[in-house]
């Protein structure tokens, strides 16, 4: 009469319930992918390329150089938000932390050139010559900021906080590297700061507007 009880109590509680599709970390890639090029592809057919890429030409070395390590950090960042989408215990997340000290880079030899050419850096820094380079940083970062949160909200993100982070980060860097293949500039001042201050504003949006939304 107890295993009846019980084996009637268990059929009440499944009884709605429906089967879920189980997260793979493939589909989520390739969302993040789409969003990366969607938002890549829509600011460059909007403002359109570099002028040395749209002739077929090679990226000067140092705007290279900031483009691969920005897009080595969201790579890092996506991978790691991926994996938090995923039941488990004890794994590593952390593994985009150092993709993001080695982006220290950038304004690190910002500050340092600036400091030999301290008008030059002044003139760099003037909003009306780069903010619109961070506004469409920010844009152009949706695409990948969607993805990850659509994965993560069907997902079981331990720490919301940790995952809002992690995407904005994400989110960000997408968003400066397709801000790298549009803009001219070759100033180390200038990508450094209006191209990478998308990184740290949208990684603060993801903390502050969608880890709340990432609670169970």
């Amino acid at each position: 009469m107890k295993d009846a009880s019980i084996d009637a109590l268990i059929d009440g509680l499944a009884t709605d319930l429906k089967p879920v599709r189980p997260q793979r970390v493939l589909r989520g890639g390739l969302w993040v992918a789409a969003g990366w090029i969607a938002g890549a592809a829509a600011l460059l057919w909007t403002f359109g390329m570099r002028h040395d890429l749209s002739a077929g030409l090679a990226m000067a070395p140092l705007p290279m150089l900031a483009f691969w390590l920005i897009a080595a950090l969201g790579a890092a960042a996506a991978w790691s938000a991926l994996r938090m989408g995923l039941p488990a215990v004890g794994r590593d997340y952390s593994g985009w932390r150092w993709a993001g000290l080695a982006a220290l880079a950038l304004p690190l030899s910002a500050i340092f050139i600036g400091f030999g050419d301290t008008h030059g850096a002044m003139e760099s820094m003037r909003p009306e010559l780069g903010m619109r380079c961070t506004i469409d940083g920010l844009i152009a970062g949706l695409g990948v900021g969607a993805a990850l949160f659509a994965w993560l909200k069907g997902g079981a993100p331990t720490s919301p906080a940790r995952a809002g982070w992690v995407i904005g980060i994400a989110a960000g860097s997408a968003g400066a590297t397709a801000v790298g293949l549009h803009c001219s500039s070759n100033d180390m001042i200038h990508i450094a700061m209006w191209h990478g201050l998308a990184v740290p504003l949208w990684g603060v949006a993801g903390r502050l507007l969608l880890a709340p939304l990432l609670r169970w």
